[in-house]
């Protein structure tokens, strides 16, 4: 049982040690054409299989954009991690996650929502500034505040930007507007 606990801690250190190096990391990118579409799926398959977790994905078709394939598949992983962890359900425990996009004019708007109680109006900005923590996630032991931080850091570096919202219904909105490439 110790020898779990142990285990357990030391991966939620290198969690934490990754989360530094991240957000320390150079502004480097190597910016291509992404089909957001394959790259989004890439990145579901990670979720599956969570028990906990309810993923609906509607993208449009054929959406390519000018970004880092990795750096963006950091972004979208992140943020469905985030929603999974804060955007549970009080009544089923269970996070439901919606994953969209679609082109508008020069950009893609990629959304990631999920359906939890969001997030109190006067957090909502400071969600981004490293080493926050909202309230929800003040009471999880794991964690280090830069999750958002570094996804704005990263959606900065490729020219883009990050809106988080409350929405109508519940839940947090990430809106994310990538630059629309053109097919080579």
């Amino acid at each position: 049982m110790a020898r779990e606990h142990m285990a357990n801690d030391i991966a939620q250190l290198d969690g934490i040690i990754s989360k530094f190096l991240d957000y320390a990391r150079p502004d480097h990118v190597n910016f291509s054409p992404v089909e957001l579409n394959t790259l989004v799926e890439q990145c579901l398959a990670t979720f599956r299989n969570r028990p906990e977790l309810e993923l609906k994905l509607a993208l449009e078709p054929g959406l390519l954009v000018q970004a880092d394939a990795v750096e963006l598949q950091r972004v979208i992983t992140n943020l469905i991690e985030n929603a999974a962890r804060y955007g549970k359900s009080a009544d089923t425990g269970i996070a439901r996650v919606e994953v969209s996009g679609r082109k508008m004019e020069n950009t893609v708007l990629l959304r990631v929502r999920d359906h939890g109680l969001g997030v109190p109006k006067d957090q909502l900005q400071q969600l981004t500034t490293p080493f926050f923590r909202g309230e929800a996630a003040r009471t999880a032991a794991n964690g280090t505040g830069l999750g958002l931080a570094i996804v704005q850091k990263i959606v900065s570096r490729m020219g883009g930007s990050l809106e988080l919202s409350n929405a109508s219904s519940g839940g947090l909105c990430a809106n994310i507007r990538l630059q629309l490439a053109k097919a080579e």
